[in-house]
């Protein structure tokens, strides 16, 4: 059997999904479809807007086979770190052929350049960039700009058009974790779909979904999910949760947050303290070096207990979420670190269990924040 994966949030499931589920199944030749999806909480450090097994549900009805869940620890982290966790863990699946994403520009060429830049630990660029960092650019411009030096015989333009771009720079990562980990995995960026009447992104779908027309965007099937499952605002639970850690957690642990840095530690806990609120916080603390993104990160990492040598051990157990009734004979290839069902638990090591139970904690905590039962050790989801 020859398998396809798409890395995704589905936050929430709308026709460029399906649009880039049924690409990869195009470009692929596939037998199957995996989709490897982010759980209780997104790589913006926020809550789902719905749970993962109604996503899950959305993704299995609207083209993927099999939704294997990719671990809290990975999925609310850095791009680089993201990527890596999610390729570590396709690495182990057998028959895993192919890696297609969406992309704002395809522009593969110059994405496996820069990927391979990357990985090889280049020293020129690795000076270039730690030049514009000292120069007080932000990580992203400085980035742009060390690539922009490295990549002398591209037109800058044409490298910054890539890099202004947050899926083009996603699949710069994906490419860069298969590079570094030799992988047999095919990179393939497929062009996103441009028809504004039929796609949006969930970007622009979660800021005004209530004005805009929602079956214009959103599959039927997605959309009755979504409409049942949908929980509304999660800001402010979440923001209390936030701010109560912060508060109270020592010093120790908001610096061994994988994203906290530089002592950033006593300025975030001293402004916790000040501000009235998670609001107030995140409006005062971000500076060009600490992004809102990364304390998002840092804030959501500390709330859940993830600490910097989790992102680095290895750690490749992936909670099975559901699977297509047509598919079920697929589950057999799947190799001892895909987890199913609470049995499943005893397949992870000793040494990986801290990140196991961080990811228990992201959907405790989820389902707190969405008044909702815990429903971690949820029966397989099956779609007929």
């Amino acid at each position: 059997m020859k398998y396809c994966a798409v890395i995704c949030e589905l936050n929430p499931f709308h026709n460029g999904h399906e649009y880039i589920f049924r690409r990869a199944r195009e470009v692929s030749g596939c037998d199957g479809l995996i989709a490897l999806m982010s759980g209780s909480f997104v790589q913006r450090a926020v809550p789902a807007s719905i749970d993962e097994y109604s996503r899950a549900e959305c993704a299995l009805r609207l083209g993927a086979d099999i939704v294997i869940e990719l671990p809290a620890v990975y999925a609310v982290a850095s791009g680089e770190i993201f990527a890596r966790g999610a390729v570590d863990i396709l690495n182990t699946i057998p028959g895993m052929s192919h890696l297609v994403m969406g992309a704002e520009n395809a522009d593969k060429p110059l994405m496996e350049r820069i990927a391979h830049i990357r990985a090889s630990n280049d020293a020129a660029f690795s000076a270039a960039l730690s030049s514009a960092l000292g120069d007080g650019l932000t990580y992203a411009r400085a980035l742009t700009r060390a690539l922009s030096e490295a990549l002398h015989d591209v037109p800058s333009d044409r490298t910054e058009a890539l890099l202004t771009c947050p899926n083009n720079i996603l699949a710069i990562s994906y490419a860069q974790a298969l590079a570094a980990t030799d992988s047999r995995i095919a990179f393939v960026p497929v062009q996103r779909a441009k028809d504004e009447t039929r796609y949006s992104s969930a970007t622009a779908l979660r800021s005004d979904i209530t004005e805009r027309d929602e079956e214009a965007y959103m599959p039927p099937e997605a959309r009755g999910i979504w409409r049942k499952e949908k929980t509304g605002d999660l800001s402010y639970g979440f923001g209390l949760l936030v701010m109560a850690a912060l508060r109270e957690r020592p010093l120790s642990e908001i610096a061994a947050a994988p994203d906290c840095a530089e002592g950033f530690e006593y300025k975030l806990k001293a402004l916790a303290r000040s501000c009235s609120g998670f609001g107030e916080l995140m409006s005062v603390v971000p500076t060009s070096r600490f992004t809102r993104s990364r304390i998002m990160r840092i804030c959501l990492q500390t709330l859940l207990g993830m600490t910097r040598d989790m992102q680095h051990c290895g750690y490749a157990n992936a909670r099975l979420l559901g699977v297509r009734e047509d598919a079920k004979d697929m589950l057999r290839d799947l190799p001892a670190n895909i987890v199913i069902g609470k049995r499943g638990e005893a397949t992870v090591p000793s040494e990986h269990m801290r990140c196991f139970a961080a990811e228990r904690r992201a959907s405790d905590i989820w389902s707190l924040i969405a008044c909702r039962p815990c429903d971690f050790y949820r029966r397989l989801l099956v779609v007929r």
